[in-house]
């Protein structure tokens, strides 16, 4: 099974320019089969992205957050309904997070789709970790860190399935702090180019999956390189409408191994 997967962090706070419009006709364009969105925090962005995508054969998903903190989420998820069937949502609240990050309803939303051709079954989790934010020169960055780990860690207790799961967003590091948890390289690494976050160059926006659900039986993690998902190409756009870079992946999920 193959997988196009874009990932992007719009930027989209409540003052800054409204880049939708932009944004949507250029993934209109690019037609990946699955799209995660963060920040898009503007509940009128957020009707203009599903409308748009909608009208150009996705299904647009974003949780049910409003009204527990001051903004919601930024989450939103789509896939094109040519190839897959809609099973379930859930948002999930991170119960670590710190500094600004208290004004937004910050967690992981989980999407279960089904490929009609081979009628496999994926959970698409989309998420946007703890940042360092402006404040780190003052608190430091093992505090944010540890958040980090911990909700990684919230992910991994939480979406124990038999499905494979695959953990797209905006992960503020470019090393997964758990090791049940591990981001994908591509096949060729040559090809995996830098500077998703314009400022700092750094290679902030992954894509990760669960190494033990593609482990042998009584083997943990003897094979699960060999036999897990597999990161194929990875395409890093320059674009200005947010400081971090749209991220395209192609991923190929071989079949699971029966527990």
């Amino acid at each position: 099974m193959f997988l196009t997967v874009l990932t992007y962090n719009t930027h989209g706070l409540p003052w800054s320019r409204d880049t939708s419009v932009e944004i949507c006709e250029w993934l209109k364009e690019r037609r990946p089969q699955v799209i995660c969105l963060q920040e898009v925090f503007v509940e009128a962005n957020r009707q203009y992205y599903k409308e748009h995508l909608e009208r150009n054969g996705y299904k647009v998903c974003v949780p049910r957050d409003r009204g527990v903190a001051l903004v919601t989420s930024g989450l939103l998820t789509a896939f094109l309904t040519s190839r897959f069937d809609f099973i379930n949502e859930c948002f999930y609240p991170y119960l670590d997070y710190h500094n600004v990050e208290i004004f937004a309803n910050k967690g992981f939303y989980a999407v279960t789709i089904r490929e009609r051709a081979s009628r496999r079954i994926v959970v698409i989790t989309n998420t946007h970790t703890q940042s360092d934010t402006e404040l780190k020169w003052i608190i430091g960055t093992k505090v944010t860190y540890n958040i980090r780990k911990a909700q990684h860690q919230q992910i991994l207790n939480t979406l124990t399935t038999k499905n494979a799961v695959l953990i797209v967003g905006d992960m503020n590091c470019e090393r997964s702090p758990e090791p049940l948890i591990r981001y994908m390289m591509p096949v060729d690494e040559s090809r995996l180019k830098k500077a998703t976050f314009y400022s700092t160059g750094e290679d902030l926006d992954h894509i990760a999956w669960f190494p033990l659900q593609w482990a042998r039986p009584n083997c943990q993690f003897c094979d699960f390189v060999r036999r897990g998902p597999r990161l194929m190409n990875c395409q890093v756009f320059q674009k200005p409408w947010s400081d971090h870079a749209p991220v395209l992946f192609s991923v190929f999920l071989p079949l699971m191994v029966s527990k």
